[in-house]
């Protein structure tokens, strides 16, 4: 068991008023090493604020997040810098790649922050870009790049430190649809080769490329379904029908 969700709960309360903001109610689930799990709920369904917990940008007011029997929610804010960039890698719709840095130099980044060696940095390099299709493009600067390739390199950087779980906000949002497809192969690609995923989502044909996808609707897991056998086609179906049901109340 790679990760432990146990009776989340998170509530926002306004400073000034006695007001409450129920975003997450007794979540309850769990994650094995190498699941591809997807995530999808309509806006303001609590996704966002689980990742946000999930990635240790925010405490839950009740409930644990257990990673690699470590209860997250526990970890002092001092040391949460240091646990991030050791377990977890990022992938967000926003590329956040620096156009001053090279394209090498903003993946090796987070191995600069930890202090790794150039040997080794170059080592993990030369093992990610051939899979990532980057290899011509380390010399450039990010303002150079396509979309598609931006995304490409923001992977290779949350790859860099072999995180324990890979956390995906929206990756396709700001992709065309040949690059979304490219990406969620790419998805399936190190996903197959170990990587654990977790990905939030408002496309069914994005969760498509999971393994698992969790419906949340006002806070609560709402259902869930398996993809097993099924191709990519059948199952955005099955997930578009659930998130039919999910919007019209049943």
């Amino acid at each position: 068991m790679l990760l432990e969700i146990n009776h989340l709960e998170k509530v926002f309360r306004t400073r000034f008023s006695k007001e409450e903001t129920r975003a997450l109610q007794d979540v309850d689930f769990k994650i094995d090493t190498g699941e591809f799990i997807a995530i999808m709920g309509e806006s303001g369904s609590g996704k966002t604020t689980l990742l946000n917990i999930l990635a240790t940008l925010e405490k839950p007011t009740k409930g644990s997040v257990i990673l690699n029997g470590q209860d997250v929610t526990k970890i002092k804010e001092g040391q949460l810098a240091n646990f991030r960039l050791r377990n977890l890698g990022f992938v967000f719709q926003e590329f956040n790649l620096l156009d001053t840095l090279s394209v090498q130099d903003n993946i090796f980044l987070p191995l600069v922050l930890d202090r790794k060696s150039y040997t080794e940095m170059d080592r993990r390099l030369n093992e990610i870009a051939p899979k990532l299709k980057i290899q011509d493009l380390l010399d450039k600067r990010p303002f150079e790049l396509s979309g598609g390739q931006k995304q490409r390199v923001a992977i290779a950087r949350s790859l860099m430190t072999n995180p324990h779980l890979l956390l995906a906000d929206e990756p396709t949002a700001a992709l065309d649809y040949r690059n979304s497809e490219d990406l969620l192969s790419l998805f399936e690609t190190i996903n197959a080769d170990g990587q654990t995923l977790l990905m939030v989502t408002h496309s069914a044909n994005a969760a498509s490329h999971a393994k698992r996808v969790l419906f949340i609707k006002d806070g609560r897991i709402f259902h869930q379904l398996y993809r097993g056998n099924k191709t990519n086609k059948d199952f955005g179906k099955e997930i578009s029908l659930s998130m039919a049901a999910l919007l019209g109340g049943e």
